[in-house]
């Protein structure tokens, strides 16, 4: 926890530190005590008090207001809570009581656990796991890691009747340090473009002025904004949302040092779907990449077909993205490369994501608790060099061992530890370089190739390595067999070969040039015996073939 001092006048100033009337003095709890900074380590219910910071130049002394430090304990694990939930001997077990005890001001401290009890309806008759419903901090001790909020599904629909929201944002209310998962909201019922019934099944803001800090918003869905609708995120990751309108990640967001990675927006039939990443929001310091519609579409803004959706009239500062809306009018600093994952979030050392952003929206830490460099980097993570140390391990995996000429294999890597790079190797000559944990790969010879993950650190220099063999078969010609008419149509069959994509035509007259028409399609084929009927064959003369791709 670090309490901040806004100091005018000429410099140098003195700056001492009291806690009802104690003066403070770096000890191993405290740090900084003599700066404007003052941070508490091991913050916790003890630390409940009165402070004050006293600061003095040539010219004289002044004192500050008091600042009344409030808190009230929360823990999943308590076995003793009694309100007002003063210590984690008599704290709250789930995080709403402690909030509906505490006033404007206070701090709901939460220490580790999972929270997937308790609740408080703020409109309609959605209940929000946790509600913030006036000017006050939440803030776990331990981080996202360890701390995470559970709203749920309807059972039957996603948004309906059963959906329980995580979290509800007042103005001036702040949500630090937190997961916020599985969260939903109604499929209907909304009068007003706030969405405070269909949108934000991770977190529903009721202004810019919610503010929501080093969380992680992943497996939420609503209508509109899966992630979150509103408020004002800081050095969040948002990953695995999913929106059936608009804002897979979020909608009407304002995102500062945020990685949108992976939302989606889905809406089934002819309905087009906007801003899979974010819809109407302003990012700055962001990577925002890899969101997608659900069926391919032709982009209404370039004309393309395209899965990949990343933005509606939204505002882009300094932020790492494809610009799928040329309407978004605001693109200052920003850049569309490969950041350079080295997994979820972290990024590499070399990303050209480092140092990238403005130190005009950095604040706070990351979402490692890091401090920002100067420049800071783009999205949710700061590369610390130093701290890129310690034992790695890895592990590969391919979506299979064998494939055909041209045809991409999948392969997924997996790090425990601290990387500061990756590389992948293909076969002799064909080397990748910090492009993701996540790859897939195309050879154009047969032959059997070894497949190598490497993960770099400090530590490690010359990297830890899992490796796998891949067969490459060439695309064989698929011979047709045991053609006869039967009651159901004209049969005939063939053998396929794994992963190859078949189209099967029919003509009525081989004089060129042949008119071909297709009778079915099979992709990614799982290999033996195909038998194709064709129902409208008559004793009319007709010609099949099989193309195989």
């Amino acid at each position: 926890m670090t309490f901040y001092a806004a100091t005018a006048g000429q410099p140098p100033f003195s700056y001492s530190w009291t806690d009802n009337g104690v003066l403070l003095q770096d000890d191993g709890h405290y740090s900084n005590s003599g700066t404007a900074n003052l941070v508490v380590n091991n913050f916790g219910p003890a630390d409940t008090g009165l402070y004050q910071i006293v600061v003095s130049n040539a010219f004289g002394v002044v004192t500050s207001q008091v600042a009344q430090v409030v808190i009230h304990a929360v823990a999943a694990a308590g076995t003793n809570p009694v309100a007002p939930y003063s210590s984690w001997a008599t704290a709250a077990t789930n995080i709403q009581d402690a909030i509906n005890v505490a006033a404007a001001g206070d701090i709901v401290l939460v220490t580790n656990g999972v929270y997937a009890a308790g609740g408080r309806v703020m409109a309609g008759n959605l209940t929000n796991r946790v509600a913030l419903n006036q000017p006050m901090a939440v803030m776990s001790v331990n981080g996202y890691a360890a701390t995470t909020i559970q709203g749920a599904w309807d059972p039957v629909t996603t948004n309906g009747p059963g959906a329980v929201r995580v979290a509800w944002i007042a103005d001036g209310a702040v949500l630090n340090g937190f997961t916020l998962e599985n969260g939903a909201t109604r499929a209907t019922g909304d009068t007003s473009s706030s969405r405070p019934l269909e949108g934000g099944g991770g977190a529903w803001c009721n202004s810019t002025n919610g503010i929501i800090s080093n969380c992680v918003f992943t497996n939420n869905c609503a209508m509109y904004g899966g992630g979150l609708v509103s408020g004002t995120v800081d050095n969040s990751l948002l990953i695995f949302n999913q929106a059936f309108i608009e804002g897979g990640g979020a909608y009407a967001t304002a995102l500062n040092n945020c990685t949108v990675m992976n939302n989606l927006a889905n809406t089934p039939g002819p309905i087009h779907t906007f801003g899979a990443g974010l819809s109407l929001g302003i990012a700055k310091n962001c990577i925002i990449l890899n969101n997608f519609d659900n069926a391919p579409h032709v982009s209404p803004f370039t004309g393309t077909v395209t899965f990949e959706d990343e933005s509606y009239v939204s505002l882009f500062y300094y932020t790492c993205t494809v610009l799928t809306d040329p309407s978004s009018t605001e693109v200052v600093g920003d850049i569309d490369v490969n950041p350079g994952f080295v997994d979820l979030y972290h990024i590499a050392a070399a990303s050209p994501c480092r140092g990238a952003g403005s130190a005009l929206y950095a604040s706070g830490i990351d979402l490692d608790g890091e401090a920002w460099a100067n420049p800071p980097s783009m999205g949710c993570d700061e590369v610390v060099v130093t701290n890129l140390v310690g034992p790695l391990a890895v592990s590969l995996q391919a979506s299979q061992t064998n494939g055909l000429l041209n045809h991409s294999l999948s392969f997924t890597g997996s790090i425990t530890g601290r990387a500061s790079g990756l590389a992948w190797l293909f076969g002799p000559g064909t080397a990748v370089t910090n492009s993701g944990p996540d790859m897939a790969y195309a050879w154009t010879n047969a032959g059997n190739y070894t497949v190598t993950f490497t993960a770099y650190n400090n530590d490690n220099p010359a990297g830890v390595s899992a490796s796998t063999v891949v067969e490459v078969l060439p695309l064989t010609v698929p011979e047709l067999q045991q053609a006869a008419m039967q009651t159901n149509g004209f049969q005939f069959q063939f053998t396929g070969q794994t992963s190859a994509n078949y189209t099967i035509q029919y003509t009525t007259n081989l004089t060129p040039p042949a008119s071909w028409n297709t009778l079915q399609n099979i992709y990614y084929s799982t290999g033996g015996l195909y038998q194709i009927t064709d129902p409208a064959a008559t004793n009319s003369p007709r010609f099949y073939r099989v193309q195989a791709q």
